[in-house]
């Protein structure tokens, strides 16, 4: 039988590149915080480009959504309760989230280092061969900072390769619970989905959804969040670049 993480590793290795590239993003967000019996829901919707070049990445911002965030603010001055939904989102589209459409190679053998191995199976995928890789996040390899905090903690994360080794489409689920300053007990449960293209020598993200619910004393939090991908031609034009 194939060794998949060994095929994963050599390829993912084959993934980086300096090509240039432009994808087109959209990001929704959805979201409710507070206490159980008065959550607050918050919504928030934004396109924008990311543009990787020469010159190393840029945020690219279309005129029109430029023009809708000082409408927002605007909005929010005369009436401190009303709903943003470009501001809400573009607060939340960071780092930690674009460098998971934009270099997705990367952050796969970041987790690798992580990961510890489980299993390998022959699978079907969008009606092709695939194989499925079933890995594990054991408790001390969580962010100390948090770590310390957790007392139960389960996690799997299943990533489909075909049969050179590329990477398909990837499932992570987590869920716990712990205890803070003693007497505070809270248990979340997260998932993170996402869909994975090869162009060229290069590696992006096509679709990521993440889901975060977190339960403590009274309060609670859930946070979702979509993005879609189209990849362009690079250069883009006619946006003001971050």
């Amino acid at each position: 039988m194939a060794d998949g993480l060994a095929d994963l590793r050599k390829t993912l290795a084959q993934l980086h590149t300096a090509d240039s590239i432009a994808i087109d993003v959209q990001f929704r967000l959805f979201g409710r915080t507070g206490e159980a019996e008065e959550l607050i829901d918050r919504e928030g919707l934004i396109n924008l480009r990311l543009e990787d070049g020469p010159k190393g990445v840029h945020i690219v911002y279309p005129e029109n959504v430029v023009a809708l965030l000082h409408k927002e603010e605007l909005a929010k001055i005369a009436d401190e309760n009303v709903k943003n939904s470009a501001l809400n989102a573009v607060g939340e589209f960071d780092y930690w989230e674009w460098r998971e459409l934009m270099y997705p190679a990367s952050q796969l053998e970041l987790a690798l280092e992580r990961l510890t191995f489980l299993s390998e199976q022959e699978e079907s995928f969008n009606g092709a061969p695939a194989r499925l890789l079933t890995f594990s996040l054991p408790i001390e390899k969580i962010d100390k900072k948090y770590r310390k905090y957790i007392k139960k903690y389960h996690h799997r994360f299943s990533l489909w390769i075909d049969q050179n080794g590329v990477p398909l489409a990837s499932e992570m689920t987590e869920a716990g619970s712990g205890r803070v300053f003693l007497v505070v007990g809270f248990h979340f449960q997260n998932s993170v989905s996402m869909s994975y293209q090869q162009r060229g020598s290069r590696l992006i993200g096509m679709r990521r959804e993440v889901k975060e619910e977190t339960h403590g004393a009274a309060m609670q939090s859930q946070r979702h969040f979509i993005s879609t991908v189209v990849a362009v031609d690079y250069p883009a034009a006619n946006s003001i670049t971050k």
